[in-house]
């Protein structure tokens, strides 16, 4: 066979090849995560390694311990929905005067689904909620529909609940990262119960678990956009099936899964050899017993049998257990070293926590950390905690005006969340332990500015109270203006009680 016969037939076969390929795309692998469903959509699923990234959060201590702060302080003013309305308001936040078709404690109590148990408060689920953000990069909630409403368009909403957002697949317009609108059913077959395009699939076979498991033995569940809450955490711009076509978002854990892993794989490697170094390591010599007769030389041996018996024996032995044998053994003990790692580890300890959003010393481990640097890391990890609070706020603002506008006996106006404490309520009344302290400095350092000047010399009473105590005007004392002998001896311990010092003194 010739060397050009055989080229024209490769061309041959190029050229068929091609040919076919230049018709409709039914169903053809492009790569490991972006699936073509047909020549208009895209079937894009999440990061592969979403899940184990949460993995990494459960199962790595000083990961569960920042990330779990972080949520708590994030949620420590609480939360709360407003509402231009007052009936609105006090069907969401329940109350005497919340209407006969709330739910008894508000909606905010009842609308959340954790541990698979329907009609628990919102405020741990928003905790989860953002725990989830940090740690899989992506939260996907479904609106729950009241029973027997789902077909319609505009059904009531009744609660959240959590997707694990590995068992989920979306769907893109072809070669973009712009998942489907409701509306657009004509070049998708996937559709929702209530006739819209399907922007995510769940229990696809082709997500990160259908895929692992080879398939899902569950009936596909369709969401349209309308159906979904979606949060991401660092989204990228897309263009790159590695980032997911910015579809999705980036775990926090992402940048220190591989310090975190060898940091685990550390700590195991030296418990090993703590245990070894405490039990020490043993040889055990089988002798061969030699036995002098006139006749003969009798050789007695261990078989390899006599040998895994005694050391099955032997394996589980205790202090004051006793095993038996009947032939010869030579015992040696040697003790393994175990590597000072003390450094190591602390060295993993920072680039693990390096990314994560509470500073080092808010989780035990800033002991080596002065205070002008945590200084520093306060100011910083207050503007992520205001970030987060506004982003949730924003986020679940969608949600429950959703609520709202799908109520018939509610009005979506204003309706807002609200993570801060009560308009009314005095900062001063809503400080930690750090905040008193501030302010016990400063108090300290305005009294000496001060000195045995009357303190209404630089500002008027009800001026101090209002606008630096920012006190609620109900807790005002009625009489600001009246004059108060400082030299009194109840006033004088009102004074010291209050901010830790006597006054200077009053008029003689």
């Amino acid at each position: 066979m010739s060397v050009t016969s055989l080229t024209g037939r490769v061309r041959g076969r190029v050229e068929a090849l091609a040919a076919g390929l230049s018709q409709q795309v039914e169903s053809v692998t492009r790569n490991s995560r972006i699936f073509i469903e047909n020549s208009d959509v895209d079937d894009l699923n999440p990061p592969d390694d979403i899940d184990e990234y949460h993995d990494l959060y459960r199962e790595v201590g000083i990961i569960r311990a920042n990330i779990n702060q972080f949520v708590r302080d994030v949620t420590k003013p609480g939360v709360r929905i407003e509402a231009d309305d007052e009936t609105t308001q006090a069907y969401f936040m329940g109350g005497e005067g919340a209407p006969d078709f709330a739910p008894t404690g508000g909606f905010i109590d009842n609308c959340a689904v954790i541990g698979g148990e329907k009609h628990k408060p919102f405020y741990p689920f928003l905790g989860v909620t953002i725990a989830q953000r940090w740690t899989r990069g992506t939260n996907l909630i479904e609106l729950l529909k009241q029973d027997g409403s789902e077909e319609k368009p505009d059904g009531p909403i009744t609660g959240f609940k959590h997707i694990p957002p590995e068992t989920v697949s979306a769907r893109t317009y072809a070669n973009t990262n712009i998942l489907l609108d409701p509306d657009d059913t004509k070049i998708s077959d996937e559709v929702t119960k209530r006739g819209e395009a399907a922007a995510y699939v769940q229990f696809d076979d082709n997500s990160i678990v259908g895929r692992r498991i080879g398939g899902f033995d569950k009936d596909e569940i369709t969401f349209s956009q309308n159906d979904i809450l979606k949060q991401v955490l660092n989204p990228d711009i897309g263009g790159d099936d590695a980032t997911e076509d910015g579809v999705f978002g980036t775990s926090i854990i992402e940048s220190c899964a591989t310090d975190a892993e060898e940091y685990q794989e550390i700590k195991r490697d030296r418990a090993r050899a703590v245990k070894t170094k405490a039990y020490g390591v043993w040889d055990a010599q089988f002798n061969t017993e030699v036995t002098e007769t006139p006749d003969e030389v009798i050789l007695t041996e261990w078989s390899d049998d006599d040998q895994d018996d005694w050391l099955d024996g032997v394996e589980g032995l205790g202090p004051g257990d006793i095993i038996g044998h009947d032939g010869s053994i030579e015992l040696n003990q040697w003790e393994p070293s175990v590597p000072d790692l003390d450094d190591t580890l602390k060295h993993y300890v920072s680039d693990i926590l390096a990314p994560l959003p509470a500073p080092k010393y808010a989780t035990a481990f800033g002991e080596s950390i002065a205070n002008h640097v945590s200084d520093r890391q306060e100011n910083s990890y207050q503007d992520t905690i205001e970030e987060e609070r506004k982003y949730q706020s924003r986020s679940w603002t969608q949600a429950f005006r959703a609520v709202a506008e799908r109520h018939p006996k509610l009005d979506p106006s204003g309706v807002r969340v609200l993570i801060e404490p009560e308009e009314e309520a005095s900062p001063v009344m809503s400080l930690d332990d750090d905040d008193i302290e501030r302010l016990e400095r400063f108090a300290n350092a305005f009294d000496k500015i001060r000195g045995d000047q009357p303190t209404d010399m630089f500002a008027d009473p009800a001026v101090l109270l209002q606008m630096v105590l920012q006190l609620p005007e109900e807790a005002l004392p009625s009489d600001l203006d009246a004059d108060v002998d400082e030299s009194d001896p109840e006033v004088q311990a009102m004074a010291e009680q209050l901010t830790g010092t006597a006054p200077a003194g009053g008029d003689d």
